[in-house]
């Protein structure tokens, strides 16, 4: 997903991601951040970040990913490479090669911040240049504005999955919206979400079903 160029110009308009099914997620409890065994996870780490659809690296670069499960296996899509989730250690091992191939490099999970995180579902949506929110039947939620350029911001959108064409309604010029879950934390003062832990994406219909959702034009 190229959400950091949301957040560097209000002009920059990205397409959406094209992925597999709702199915082929990163599941939920692999989703977060991961640090190589023996690093820090703090400001002096270099974690990478695993949402529902891909890894970001601690340099900016990005990689979408499928989710193995009869494997248990992370795939970077079109590579060799993949991450290998072990339960019983709850560790993610790098395979740069390939599973069985070459090096092998463990991975702890970072803790999440501490907060009130709820379960926020409905419309996620990006309508204009740089502006994304998360639409549910409380209110709307602001994940990021046009001129946005701040690590805040960018830890938000790293989190957020992108969609697959067919669960994705085009509003033109590549934006559009779709239907998902966010386990956040938000500041209700000002309507914004503050920091995702996991993201879950659900087919249109989900949300076209459910009453308590506005329908699109009346957010």
């Amino acid at each position: 997903m190229l959400l950091r160029l949301l957040l560097a110009a209000a002009c920059v308009s990205v397409s959406p991601v094209i992925a597999l099914a709702g199915k082929d997620d990163v599941p939920e409890r692999l989703q977060g951040k991961w640090v190589d065994r023996g690093e820090a996870c703090g400001a002096s780490g270099k974690p990478i970040v695993i949402s529902a659809t891909s890894v970001i690296y601690p340099d900016g670069r990005f990689s979408d990913v499928y989710f193995a499960s009869e494997e248990s296996l992370i795939r970077i899509r079109e590579e060799g490479t993949n991450y290998e989730y072990v339960e019983r250690e709850d560790l993610l091992v790098l395979h740069p090669e390939g599973f069985g191939m070459g090096s092998s490099f463990p991975m702890v999970r970072c803790p999440e911040p501490t907060g009130s995180a709820s379960r926020r579902c409905g419309w996620l949506a990006n309508l204009t240049p740089g502006d994304w929110w998360l639409v549910d039947r409380d209110r709307t939620w602001v994940l990021a504005k046009q001129g946005d350029d701040n690590l805040a911001t960018t830890a938000v959108m790293d989190r957020v999955p992108g969609f697959d064409t067919e669960q994705f309604v085009s509003t033109g010029d590549h934006h559009g919206y779709g239907c998902a879950c966010l386990t956040s934390v938000a500041d209700r003062t000002v309507g914004r979400i503050t920091s995702i832990a996991t993201s879950q994406r659900l087919p249109l219909v989900t949300c076209e079903a459910d009453a308590a959702l506005p329908v699109f034009g009346n957010w």
